[in-house]
């Protein structure tokens, strides 16, 4: 029966869903490959989250040392050598590509380096440097991921005008920067800017940053950027822009106009199908031109799978490689493998950082007719004395009849890392209560969350809830 096909399982794309589902298939049995036209890791290891967050912990590095004198440590003078800080950047995405070469090898996965497009339903034709070949594969799936969105009011010419990729990429920074969109792509950008020295302007559409995500977090992060003299203008548009002595001018909604020397709109991403001629394969985008799928990731064609940032839904790498471990599981025999997004965790590498899990207020409220809801500030903890990281609190939120909770929301240090303990409570259904008589070690960040489950229980300790 294999021998009708070339491979068992054939993925289209080397992302966070494509690798991953490329590994479990031929973990399961399949004869796999990955196919991937430009560099292995796909947007997130090359152009999204390694290396943005290589630039933050240099930011961060950067504020904490401006503060160093608070902790009795004595600088005498410190400051940016960015191409240092890029030059690190491209290390670390260096090292991840390897890594993601290597595991494919090592588990019998077949990489190649072409770009594919469908011929019919079980066929790909390859096109790259010395190939030029079809394929088939009795399962596809396509893990092409996504493209940062264009306005027709700021169209790139990835100099002046950027999108994120070129911001990442850069090996300079601008003295000033125009940043159209307050989403967490845009404000991540907006806190690394800032720390390290750039001036920064914000425009956000809507009547805050952030629109997202749990608006006290939301409040809690523009407090922080207005302390560090980031412009933020929300509820405002952007009309025009043109370029102006080798920078930028906008004119925005209210009549106002920004000078800087950069704009970097990041305004959202769109499922990325280009050349993949899926109309060949039978196959119609949806309205956002996303893939639509089934809850085992298949497509309108049964055999054909699709994960990742094509399908729409949280563009996060972290759903994307779930989605690969789902659809290559389905499409190796486990009939059963389904994909559950109802407890999802979401980080935003901001100052300070958000990361949320479940539902929020207004959610909770529409699902439960009872909701509790308290918030432990960071203030009242002995380990964010220590860290010299007082700004900041736990929110959590539980079903006042059962005490199950319903969502956590953080906002201070280490965030990114706490939550894992907020998604496995809810992933398992925990109780408030539950939570509340688990020891946690002290002194440590993760005491919070014990202490804002005591406070939805009613029985607070070291703090009055």
């Amino acid at each position: 029966m294999r021998d009708k096909y070339d491979f068992d399982v054939a993925v289209i794309g080397s992302g966070p869903g494509g690798y991953v589902a490329g590994i479990r298939a031929a973990q399961l049995g399949a004869k796999a490959c990955v196919i991937e036209r430009a560099e292995l890791g796909g947007v997130c290891t090359n152009v999204g989250c390694i290396p943005t967050k290589a630039l933050w912990h240099s930011a961060r590095l950067m504020l904490q040392i401006g503060r160093a004198g608070e902790y009795g440590v004595d600088v005498a003078s410190h400051e940016l050598n960015y191409p240092a800080v890029a030059a690190r950047r491209d290390r670390i995405v260096q090292r991840l590509r390897g890594g993601v070469k290597a595991l494919l090898a090592s588990n019998g996965v077949e990489l190649i380096r072409a770009a594919a497009s469908f011929g019919d339903p079980h066929s790909l034709h390859l096109e790259g440097e010395g190939v030029g070949r079809d394929l088939t594969a009795r399962n596809v799936i396509v893990a092409a991921g996504s493209r940062p969105l264009e306005l027709n009011e700021a169209p790139f010419d990835h100099e002046v005008v950027m999108d994120s990729a070129d911001a990442v990429s850069a090996d300079e920074l601008p003295p000033s920067i125009l940043i159209v969109g307050g989403g967490y792509i845009g404000i991540e950008f907006a806190c690394i800017y800032s720390a390290f020295g750039v001036e920064v302007t914000v425009v956000e559409a809507m009547d805050r940053i952030l629109p997202g995500m749990d608006e006290d977090c939301a409040r809690q992060v523009a407090r922080t950027l207005k302390k560090s003299g980031v412009a933020v203008l929300a509820g405002t548009r952007l009309e025009a822009i043109r370029k102006d002595d080798g920078g930028v001018r906008a004119t925005l909604s209210d009549g106002k106009e920004v000078a800087a020397h950069r704009t970097l709109v990041c305004v959202g991403r769109r499922p990325d199908l280009g050349g993949l001629a899926i109309e060949k394969a039978g196959l119609q985008p949806g309205d956002g031109r996303q893939l639509p799928v089934n809850a085992h990731m298949q497509t309108a064609q049964p055999h054909i799978y699709a994960v990742g940032d094509v399908v729409g839904g949280p563009m996060l790498a972290h759903v994307a490689s779930r989605e690969g471990i789902v659809a290559a599981s389905h499409a190796s025999g486990t009939l059963t493998a389904a994909m559950d997004y109802r407890v999802v965790p979401a980080c935003a590498f901001v100052f300070p950082e958000i990361a949320s899990v479940g539902l929020g207020e207004e959610e909770a409220r529409q699902a439960a007719e009872q909701v509790v809801v308290k918030k432990f500030p960071f203030r009242a903890l002995g380990k964010a004395h220590v860290l010299g990281e007082t700004g900041g609190f736990v929110k959590m939120l539980a079903d006042g009849k059962t005490g199950e909770l319903l969502g956590v929301h953080i906002c201070g240090p280490q965030a990114s890392s706490l939550i894992g303990e907020a998604a496995l409570a809810l992933q398992l259904e925990c109780t408030a209560e539950e939570l509340a008589e688990t020891i946690h070690a002290h002194p440590t960040l993760a005491e919070a969350m014990h202490e804002a489950a005591e406070g939805l229980v009613g029985l607070p300790v070291n703090w009055r809830g």
